[in-house]
C-alpha cells in the first residue's frame, strides 16, 4: 500500500462511518462489515513496507473499537426511565452507535489531516 492508496482508504472509511452515523438504525450487519474493513485496513498498514513508521504510529493511535459502550452518551431522560424497557435499551444502543461512528469519522478526518501535514 502506498501513501496515495492509504489516503483513499482513510477517506473511504471516514465516509462510511459518517454515512452510517446519519442512518436511523445501525444494525449488527453494518457493524460486522465495518469491522471487516477495519481489519483489512490494519492488515494493509502492517504489511506495507512503503508507508513510513511515523504514519503507522499515527494510525495506531486511532481507537477503532466499535463495541465501546456509553461513548459520548448523555444521561437518559426521566421519560426513558418511565417508558424504559426494551425500547429505551434499543434507543440508547442506537444513540451510542451513532455517537461512536461520528467520533470515528472525526478521528479519521483528523488523522488524514495530520498525515498530510507530515
Amino acid at each position: 500500500m502506498n501513501e496515495e492508496k492509504l489516503f483513499k482508504y482513510i477517506s473511504f472509511l471516514k465516509a462510511e462511518f459518517a454515512r452510517h452515523s446519519y442512518d436511523e438504525y445501525i444494525d449488527e450487519d453494518e457493524i460486522n462489515q465495518l469491522n471487516i474493513e477495519i481489519r483489512r485496513f490494519k492488515k494493509y498498514v502492517i504489511d506495507s513496507t512503503i508507508i513510513s513508521d511515523a504514519f503507522k504510529q499515527e494510525i495506531y493511535k486511532v481507537d477503532f473499537n466499535l463495541e465501546e459502550t456509553r461513548h459520548n452518551r448523555s444521561k437518559p431522560s426521566i421519560f426513558f426511565w418511565l417508558f424504559g424497557g426494551d425500547y429505551g435499551k434499543r434507543y440508547a444502543e442506537q444513540e451510542n452507535r451513532k455517537n461512536r461512528f461520528q467520533k470515528l469519522s472525526n478521528d479519521l478526518e483528523n488523522l488524514e489531516f495530520r498525515l498530510k501535514a507530515m
